[in-house]
Parts: C-alpha cells; structure tokens; sequence
C-alpha cells in the first residue's frame, strides 16, 4: 500500500513539476517576442488603451 502511495505522490509531483517548467518557458518566450500584456493587469489595461487610442487617431 505504501508503495502506491510514494508512486502517485512522485507522478504527482513530476507532472507539476513539467507544468511549471513549460510556464515558465512560456513566459520567457513571451517576453523575448514582445507580446502585449494582460489587458487584467493595471498597465496592461493602460497599454491597450493608449494603442486602441493611436489606431483611433490615424483614422
């Protein structure tokens, strides 16, 4: 029993373990390419504003 237990806990904690990698190369992937931020964050909100804001004024 205690054997099934140390396995689902080692799986358990191998499978976050490669979630957490894959976010975090995710991000740096992001960061390096420029993309925008979050429109929830408080200067993403901002950043988007002021683009929507020069797209408005060239037209």
């Amino acid at each position: 029993m205690s054997e099934i237990v140390a396995v689902l806990s080692l799986g358990t904690l191998g499978a976050v373990l490669a979630f957490a990698y894959a976010s975090v190369r995710a991000m740096e992937k992001g960061r390096a390419e420029g993309t925008p931020k979050s429109t929830l964050s408080r200067d993403g909100a901002a950043e988007r504003l002021a683009e929507l804001r020069a797209e408005v004024e060239q037209r």
